[in-house]
């Protein structure tokens, strides 16, 4: 008797220009593979900047498009500072100790979103060359038309919960169906660096923010969306294969401070559990080491603001990517053979 073949499952971390990491890898398995990774897996899951790059593989961009993404608009993105930027830079600090950032924001607001989302808030960088960059590349396309099965992370800060945006509940759900460009928007609206996104959604408003305040690793979000699919599929007892791609971390650094996420001290702000490594161990307890296949750059090179596009740091970011994917050369082939299959 033969068995299904596994579900195919790539998840990206969020890590703001960091993401610049997870697109050489994938550039580099498409390359090897010779298809577009949206052809080698059955769904892509992400989160904030990791799910921008998910967003993309699923409206029918290649992996090597996508690649080019961080140096092309990195400063249209980052570059959209408000008339408060000095007075932010004392508030927040330069960027580069993100979860020192944080807590300055908390402390000297009285928030950890604060401020009039419309007006910018506390944010560091205004939206509007973010937004223009998402319409650019993303269009007007809905979730409800992408071919290929997608979910991002967000966080509702109104209700306070935890929210997927789908392929699967906008098919089924008109009112959960939103643009492309308005899911990589909510998932990717860091606090202290991009103002929430104010929507409808689900019959109800929302302020949606980064979803790396639950879930930067979304792991266990791709690994619960993998059950749906595969009970969808009446796939029962279909193993799954979940590729999941971390935005660098540094070497010896404590958890908090070397995650790739702002989002190290979500636990003192609200109460939530940090989420990169509790993705990691849940997903890899129960696909085991040969379905939970995890590629992260492990390099001091990393270090750095997470909204810094300039060429030298996109430089830094493509040389320890270039290593670690020299490094993981065997793996990566043994990968994209058992992709290809």
């Amino acid at each position: 008797m033969s068995h299904p073949r596994a579900i195919r499952v790539l998840s990206i971390d969020g890590g703001g220009i960091r993401g610049y990491l997870p697109a050489l890898v994938l550039a580099e398995i498409e390359r090897r593979a010779g298809r577009s990774v949206a052809e080698l897996f059955d769904l892509v899951v992400g989160t904030s900047t990791g799910a921008i790059i998910g967003i993309g593989l699923a409206s029918g961009q290649t992996a090597g498009e996508l690649s080019e993404f961080y140096p092309k608009y990195g400063r249209r993105i980052f570059g959209g500072t408000d008339e408060r930027s000095q007075l932010q830079k004392r508030l927040f600090g330069s960027g580069a100790n993100l979860r020192e950032s944080m807590v300055r924001a908390a402390r000297t607001i009285g928030g950890p979103f604060g401020g009039n989302p419309k007006m910018g808030g506390n944010a560091r960088h205004r939206p509007d060359g973010l937004e223009a960059v998402l319409k650019e590349v993303l269009g007007d396309g809905r979730l409800s038309d992408l071919s290929t099965n997608l979910a991002v992370t967000t966080f509702d800060r109104l209700t306070s919960r935890p929210v997927v945006l789908s392929t699967r509940d906008a098919r089924s759900d008109p009112s959960r169906d939103i643009l492309l460009r308005e899911a990589a928007r909510a998932t990717s609206a860091a606090p202290t660096y991009f103002p929430p996104l104010s929507i409808t959604w689900g019959g109800a408003p929302r302020e949606f923010v980064d979803g790396g305040v639950w879930a930067n690793n979304p792991s266990a979000v791709a690994l619960s969306e993998s059950v749906v699919l595969t009970s969808e599929r009446h796939l029962t007892g279909a193993s799954v294969l979940m590729v999941a791609l971390g935005t660098g971390v540094v070497p010896g650094a404590a958890i908090l401070d070397g995650t790739g996420s702002w989002l190290g001290i979500a636990q003192d702000l609200a109460g939530l559990a940090t989420s990169v490594w509790a993705g990691e161990v849940l997903a890899k307890r129960v696909l085991g080491a040969s379905g939970y296949r995890r590629f992260q750059v492990v390099d001091p090179r990393v270090a750095g603001a997470m909204d810094d596009p300039s060429v030298a740091r996109l430089q830094t970011l493509r040389e320890a990517a270039e290593q670690m994917i020299r490094q993981e050369s065997a793996t990566i082939d043994a990968l994209v053979a058992e992709l290809c299959a």
